[in-house]
């Protein structure tokens, strides 16, 4: 006997069998392809939407070289066609301007710009099975952060799956360093796969073609050749795109060739960070005080701003003396603000940089300049406004420290995140969490940072560390590379040395499994963990509870695991109520502890009958479950039994789909009848081998 699962929340009596996916015995309509197909999917890279036309317009794009040219010319003639190339790889160094590049060769091809998807590399190895093939697709893996040479097998698999995207006309366009690339080019040339080395496109020409791409800056274009021009002569040949970029928006701004605030901005502040901010000198320790503060707090209620200097001020080894009359000698805000490079907003009490590049201005230069009093006092001091005025903008102080690792590395940055975990409690371990979760997304510095995570998280003897990752797994980072975020979180789980850091780990993943995009990924790996045999099975199908627990309220039901994956419309929904189905399976037939997995069981039925679940899809589960383990079998016959108000609708809903099994089973026609439309559904598959 079998039971559908319906991937609708409907009401608890006579739940309908149609419009559900099948499970155990019955195959109907070739769904239970679709659903494998569909989970299977789940384990490629997340394609996200990257239109050529908005992020790298054609009348700002710069060709990078002769070796490009052909390379695109190559393109219009093959990709989406039926000659063989549909796959290049561009090769060039970090800041190279590969990734618009890129963006410009698919751009290039017939396909459609709502069908160009980027894929970042969401996998601890490089592996070709996790690269999707959509039909009419064109998609660009930027193997950004990618140091060490791709494997030899990613190269030989990368053969076939040229072929595959050929037969789905679908392109792809890889874009990463000729080191990462050195061991996957012994292989040889390949009719498929066209691989390109591209130079660096010409600072000089990228901002022109930046100033002269909007009709208001197109006669600012000629300043950077204008002798007379403080602008003439600043970029050195080599930069990178992005820093002519950056001079380019400064130009656009500014107020005229010879706007002197301008070049000091591109300058990165120079002259005024050595001469005027930070010269030395007892009459602007508190206006430095309220630069610095500003610098990590920009945009926040000046209130946050101002206290958090003033804790500067006292800071024991600079101790300045506060004025005779305290508050009451103390300027307003926006007084004290001003000298600062600061504004006030009357409206909001907001305290914002007017020029917002001299934050990361700042904090460079004393990081790399004032190492004493970076060492010795703005560590601590950054502790101490974490737990005091700035305790509810912890984010705008990872933000600025993630701007700062942009100049000078991650290492002075998990320098102070290991200060703040061993002296700090569990706030600090959120505010290292979020640091961290930026970081790990980060274009040039992300590898490294996901990297340390991974070890980290492994290791035990540091709960908190394993706690801060936990946090870094629910934040940007899960959301970017989902994949890698959970690995960590197993990490966590295989090695946990107190119950705290699991504890953060099961609500890091429970983060990610509400999550409407990543709710079937995160179903399937978790299920995947409950399911796999090993010494830990016990410890896993724990997680499977305590990650898919029943909400505590019923007010509290929307943003719960349990209550996303029992409601989620659509063949994400059939595929993660299949895999609870399939979790539930396994641990009926496997546990070592059934009565706790019955207890569990009866608990979702109870929810259900307290209104905390959705009452049709738990009915559906118990009666798909009975189907498979057996009615008559003491754990289902618990849980069917047991008194409530679902008892008679658990009952009418086994004798329905017995009925209904007797049914077929009696009628030779519907039995022959399924059996063709099998045999259809399996022709059919074969005449389309992509749809496979």
């Amino acid at each position: 006997m079998s039971s559908p699962i319906q991937n609708q929340a409907g009401p608890a009596s006579g739940p309908s069998v149609t419009g559900n996916i099948a499970l155990g015995s019955i195959n109907t309509a070739g769904r239970d392809n679709n659903i494998t197909n569909y989970l299977t999917g789940l384990r490629h890279l997340r394609p996200r939407q990257a239109d050529p036309n908005k992020l790298m317009p054609v009348n700002r794009f710069v060709s990078p070289g002769d070796t490009f040219d052909n390379a695109a010319q190559a393109v219009r003639l093959h990709f989406g066609g039926t000659a063989n190339v549909h796959i290049v790889v561009l090769l060039a160094a970090e800041e190279h301007g590969r990734r618009s590049a890129g963006l410009r060769l698919l751009a290039a091809t017939n396909v459609p710009t709502d069908r160009v998807f980027e894929l970042l590399p969401d996998w601890d190895e490089p592996d070709v099975a996790c690269l999707p093939e959509e039909h009419g697709a064109g998609y660009l893996l930027n193997l950004r952060s990618v140091t060490r040479p791709l494997p030899d097998a990613f190269y030989s698999d990368l053969i076939t799956y040229a072929s595959a995207l050929r037969k789905a006309g679908s392109c792809m366009v890889i874009i990463t360093t000729k080191a990462a690339w050195s061991q996957a080019r012994a292989g040889g040339p390949q009719t498929e796969i066209l691989v390109r080395e591209i130079e660096r496109p010409n600072p000089t020409a990228v901002v022109r073609k930046y100033l002269d791409s909007d009709e208001l800056t197109r006669d600012r274009s000629g300043w950077i050749d204008n002798k007379e021009s403080l602008f003439h002569g600043l970029l050195p040949p080599d930069c990178a795109p992005g820093e002519a970029v950056r001079l380019a928006s400064i130009i656009a701004k500014a107020k005229g060739m010879r706007d002197s605030d301008a070049l000091d901005e591109y300058q990165g502040w120079e002259s005024h960070l050595s001469t005027e901010w930070f010269a030395g000198g007892s009459q602007e320790v508190e206006t430095r005080a309220v630069r610095i503060a500003g610098a990590f707090l920009n945009k926040v209620p000046a209130e946050v701003v101002l206290n958090s200097a003033d804790l500067l001020l006292a800071a024991p080894k600079i101790n300045f003396p506060k004025p005779e009359g305290g508050l009451l000698a103390r300027p307003d805000a926006p007084k004290r603000l001003d000298p600062a490079g600061m504004s006030f907003d009357t409206a909001t009490g907001t305290a914002s940089l007017i020029h917002e590049s001299q934050g990361p201005a700042i904090l460079r230069y004393l990081w790399t300049k004032h190492r004493q009093l970076t060492d010795e006092v703005l560590t601590q001091w950054l502790q101490d406004i974490s737990q005091g005025p700035a305790k509810k903008y912890l984010d705008a102080i990872a933000a600025a420290l993630t701007r700062l690792a942009e100049t000078v590395g991650v290492t002075p940055i998990f320098e102070l995140a290991e200060g703040w975990l061993r002296d700090g409690g569990k706030q600090h371990q959120g505010l290292v969490g979020d640091l961290l979760s930026e970081l790990a997304v980060h274009p040039v510095l992300g590898s490294q940072v996901r990297a340390e995570l991974a070890t980290w998280a492994r290791g035990k003897s540091r709960p908190e560390r394993q706690c801060a990752v936990a946090r870094a797994c629910s934040g940007p980072f899960g959301k970017t590379y989902p994949s890698q975020a959970l690995t960590r979180a197993r990490y966590i789980f295989d090695s946990s040395g107190v119950e705290e850091s699991r504890k953060e780990a099961v609500n890091a993943v429970r983060a990610l499994a509400v999550d409407d995009d990543l709710a079937p990924l995160v179903a399937d790996t978790v299920v995947t963990w409950s399911t796999s045999a090993g010494k830990s099975i016990e410890t896993d199908r724990q997680i499977f509870f305590d990650v898919y627990s029943v909400p505590p309220s019923a007010d509290q039901v929307e943003n719960e695991p349990l209550t996303v994956a029992l409601t989620k419309p659509g063949e994400a929904g059939e595929a993660i109520r299949r895999r609870l189905f399939e979790a539930w399976q396994h641990i009926i037939q496997h546990s070592a502890d059934p009565i706790l997995a019955q207890r569990v069981l009866l608990n979702w039925r109870a929810g259900a009958e307290a209104d905390r679940l959705p009452s049709g899809p738990v009915v559906d589960l118990i009666t798909a479950l009975g189907g498979s383990a057996g009615i008559g079998g003491p754990f289902i016959k618990a849980v069917v039994k047991a008194k409530g108000p679902l008892k008679d609708a658990l009952i009418d809903a086994f004798l329905t789909d017995f009925v209904q099994d007797v049914e077929v089973e009696n009628d030779p026609l519907a039995v022959a009848s399924g059996v063709e439309a099998e045999q259809r559904l399996g022709d059919q598959a074969e005449a389309d081998p992509v749809a496979q």
